[in-house]
């Protein structure tokens, strides 16, 4: 056997090891119906909303309660929604999410596929190793179903002979998934007139086709009309939060530290060329697009998959003499050691560090009655509904004052001790030591309309369980 060939089984082993654990700890988060990732609450709840069209409708309710919903985040288009709401969100969100994943890993695998299997499954199995891709691959966010398509988009224009008709309609479904898909759909779109005006027109066709195909499917005929408004509302207004350029280098310097070697390989062998190298542009405009508030590990997915996807191409055969595999190992196992995406590490949590199931049990356990609860999708998993679906939005919003309307209706229901219970992951006396993602999602005026109506009643596990004085 030789050395380099070694190396390479090496790869293999690490990263298939690494992968397996991954997709193990997915199956595990499926069986849990319930949130593991802060956010996936609003999402489910958007689902279930769906299936009646209601996701964007102000104060939509799934059942008669006491008081009925205020803040219903949905600020992603209804695609992943209405596909998530087929089921028990929890489970078949998830579902989706996992094999949009597989189907990423496999499509790069296949663009190995000329250096061998042995190499294919090597560089397949590390993108699946891969740090933002083991914590987010089985999230109930509409990320990976987005990437799925964009990814399958690239395919189809690297065809032979290019498929720009498909590329488009599969872009405009990814951003009827996720807006920020539109940065590698542009990317292509500049890639296309580069070829010629009529690959750019069947692009920019396909393109129009599957956007209007999808609104139609999805919201109606008349929805620019009837719903127009709604949906723009919580798309795109509350998706404009602040920017911040030392955001945006964090997340940067985490592209680096998780994804440094995957994204240079491409540039020392010369790959960068066609869509996937257009993709890789408009996977970076993703990543500065990450200074936003609330971005998090998630905007660094697009840049793997292109970055993975343009060293597929180029991949050396295992006879060949390449480092690659030897400093891909590397980062794949200081990611485990550093940032233990995996959780596997006694005495810490990780990056992947899931909340513990038994907090279902614990919002379960709450009096009768309308519950304030930091992660929504604990309501979800035990049968009740939230009336604040984001805290994290909704704090951000309420920060800006003119952009949110309902805003102070959270803060006036809280002074008025209209919640049985408010229940935060954080002690809420002493959340100016909290970490920072924590104080972004209890604004002072709710902790202080909390603190004045609500005594600690007790801590359950990594709950504070709060109730009216």
């Amino acid at each position: 056997m030789s050395p380099s060939r070694a190396i390479w089984i090496a790869l293999a082993t690490i990263a298939g090891a690494l992968a397996a654990i991954a997709v193990a700890r997915w199956v595990w988060a499926v069986t849990v119906a319930g949130p593991v990732l802060y956010g996936e609450g609003a999402v489910a709840h958007a689902a279930l909303l769906s299936r009646d069209g209601l996701e964007y409708t102000a104060g939509a309710a799934l059942v008669d309660t006491a008081l009925r919903p205020i803040f219903t985040a949905a600020n992603y288009p209804p695609l992943y929604f209405r596909l998530a709401g087929l089921g028990d969100p929890f489970t078949v969100g998830r579902i989706a999410s996992i094999v949009a994943t597989l189907f990423v890993a496999g499509a790069i695998a296949w663009r190995a596929r000329a250096a061998g299997v042995l190499v294919a499954f090597a560089i397949g199995a590390a993108w699946l190793a891969t740090v933002p891709v083991v914590v987010w691959g089985a999230a109930l966010k509409p990320d990976l179903v987005a990437l799925a398509l964009t990814v399958g988009g690239v395919l189809a224009l690297a065809a032979s002979p290019r498929r720009p008709v498909l590329a488009g309609i599969l872009l405009a479904v990814a951003i009827w998934t996720k807006p920020t898909a539109a940065l590698p759909a542009a990317a292509l779109a500049v890639w296309c007139l580069r070829q010629d005006g009529a690959t750019l027109a069947r692009y920019v066709a396909g393109g129009i086709a599957g956007i209007v195909a999808s609104s139609v499917a999805l919201m109606g005929p008349s929805w620019p009309v009837v719903g127009g408004s709604a949906f723009v509302l919580h798309v795109i207004g509350w998706n404009a939060l602040p920017w911040s350029a030392e955001q945006a280098t964090l997340l940067a310097l985490v592209a680096v530290a998780t994804l440094g070697v995957l994204i240079a390989a491409p540039l020392l062998l010369r790959a960068l060329r066609g869509p996937v190298a257009a993709y890789l542009a408009g996977a970076v405009a993703i990543v500065a697009l990450g200074g936003r508030e609330g971005a998090t590990i998630n905007y660094l997915l697009d840049l793997s998959a292109a970055a993975a996807l343009a060293v597929a191409a180029h991949a050396p055969r295992p006879s060949a003499t390449s480092l690659f595999p030897v400093a891909l190992a590397g980062q794949l196992t200081i990611g485990l050691l550093s940032l233990d995406p995996l959780g596997l590490l006694p005495g810490r949590p990780g990056t992947g560090a899931w909340a513990d199931p038994s907090r279902i049990e614990v919002v379960r356990s709450l009096p009768d009655g309308p519950a304030l609860v930091e992660d929504a999708g604990l309501l979800l998993a035990a049968g009740r509904e939230p009336v604040v679906d984001d805290l994290f939005l909704w704090s951000r919003l309420y920060a800006a004052r003119g952009a949110f309307d309902e805003g102070p209706r959270l803060v006036d229901a809280v002074r008025d001790r209209r919640f049985t219970s408010v229940v935060s992951e954080v002690d809420l006396e002493r959340i100016d030591r909290a970490p920072a993602y924590e104080r972004a999602r209890w604004h002072p005026d709710l902790v202080r309309a909390v603190l004045d109506g609500y005594v600690l009643d007790r801590r359950a596990g990594a709950l504070w369980v709060y109730r009216p004085k």
